[in-house]
């Protein structure tokens, strides 16, 4: 690229596996800047009698050996460079801009990627460092000191690193950051210091509002809201159907991936929270296959399915949260994460 969770530089000069020639004539170079123009005609309605126009997924992807842009039936990939892989979405920052890190040499890089498709080096560290994701900014531990540090989404260091004991999954949150790993749940303050700890065998740190995180307790079968001094705010009980993963939206949306994701018989469903004090707003239970990723925006829940037979192609599943129709975007790559994006 341009260096400069109830009940998208240069393009390669092989373009990767899923991609057909069409996508090849869509591509886009990612660090050029997009002109989105819009055609003239009759003189339009009034905006009170206008129609309400349809919804389009839209969604940057990541996948082992590159990114893409898919929006309805357009797609934009476009890799980092010939040694570049390992592509992972670090969520968004507050201009809308998406944060991404890959491998490239002998670099670990972070990058920006704006919804024009421009792109912006933040920071390069050494390869092998790990990225988390991190409210308006991100996380690392280095490979060798094991240190955790936060960042900015300028690349400046905030606070001071910390030493975790264990480390699956790391979140930013507020001032604090939240480490999940070795069979505990802790929060380490601005200064590195831990200021509180709960044993937990979990997965799927997610952000929601007020500086509020969720987490799925895998041993007690829960969904649990949390503060940063660890007071439980609320909690998704799932006995029979276990939770898998979950993912947020900015407004508080909360959706939970359940049950048991399959190629022959699946009984895994979706679970649309907009209260986490209420039942489910919509349960869907179509659109998901090999599930492996998840994501939700106000229009759709997306659902990254696995392809299930040797040589068929991996797909991504948008579940209108209208009225629950299911659309599927193919040419999608091998999705390893995925975020709404326009």
């Amino acid at each position: 690229m341009d260096r400069s969770s109830r009940r998208r530089a240069t393009t390669a000069a092989v373009l990767p596996t899923g991609i057909t020639r069409t996508a090849i004539a869509a591509a886009i170079v990612l660090c050029l800047h997009v002109t989105l123009s819009l055609s003239k005609g009759e003189p339009q309605a009034p905006p009170a009698a206008a129609a309400t126009p349809t919804p389009t997924p839209s969604v940057l992807v990541a996948t082992p050996s590159f990114l893409m842009y898919a929006e309805g039936d357009r797609r934009h990939p476009a890799v980092g460079g010939s040694l570049a892989a390992g592509y992972r979405i670090l969520g968004t920052i507050a201009d809308g801009s998406a944060l991404v890190s890959f491998d490239d040499g002998f670099s670990t890089i972070v990058e920006t990627v704006t919804p024009a498709l421009r792109t912006r080096t933040v920071k390069s560290f050494t390869r092998g460092t790990t990225t988390f994701r991190g409210n308006d900014g991100f996380l690392t531990v280095e490979p060798n000191s094991q240190l955790l540090r936060r960042y900015d989404a300028s690349g400046n260091v905030v606070g001071t690193p910390v030493l975790p004991l264990g480390l699956e999954d790391v979140l930013g949150v507020g001032d604090s950051v939240v480490v999940l790993g070795g069979g505990r749940l802790r929060v380490y303050d601005r200064g590195g210091r831990m200021r509180k700890e709960i044993i937990m065998n979990g997965n799927s740190l997610v952000p929601l509002p007020d500086a509020r995180f969720a987490v799925n307790d895998l041993t007690d079968s829960e969904v649990r809201a949390y503060t940063t001094d660890l007071e439980q705010t609320a909690t998704l009980r799932y006995v029979g159907l276990p939770a898998r993963l979950l993912a947020s939206a900015p407004d508080g949306t909360l959706i939970v991936l359940a049950g048991t994701p399959s190629c022959v018989t699946s009984n895994a469903e979706i679970d649309v929270f907009t209260d986490l004090h209420a039942q489910p707003a919509a349960r869907y239970h179509h659109g998901i296959g090999m599930a492996r990723a998840i994501a939700v925006s106000p229009d759709f829940v997306y659902v990254a399915n696995a392809s299930c037979h040797t040589g068929e192609e991996a797909s991504i599943s948008a579940i209108s949260r209208a009225d629950g129709s299911p659309s599927v975007m193919r040419q999608v790559g091998y999705p390893t994460s995925l975020i709404p994006f326009r």
